[in-house]
């Protein structure tokens, strides 16, 4: 039996139509011990940026942030 990619992501996170409201903020200040830069894979601690494209694109061709990395996230976060 062949499982398609989309049934699979439906069945592990849900599924629908993506949508945000107008207000979203891709990137946050967020409350230290959660989901943050400090500890997503993209995060380089040693030269204090982030590597993901899709931030760097989003921030202007920037990886830095605005924030002290264990109090800052964004949409593009990905666990270590």
């Amino acid at each position: 039996m062949k499982i398609r990619l989309i049934d699979l992501i439906k069945e592990q996170f849900g599924g629908g139509e993506f949508s945000l409201p107008p207000d979203h903020k891709p990137a946050i200040k967020v409350p230290k011990g959660g989901s943050c830069c400090a500890n997503c894979r993209y995060w380089n601690d040693e030269e204090g940026l982030c590597s993901n494209q899709y931030y760097i694109k989003w921030n202007g061709g920037s990886g830095t942030i605005p924030e002290d990395p264990t109090s800052f996230c964004s949409d593009w976060y990905e666990p270590k």
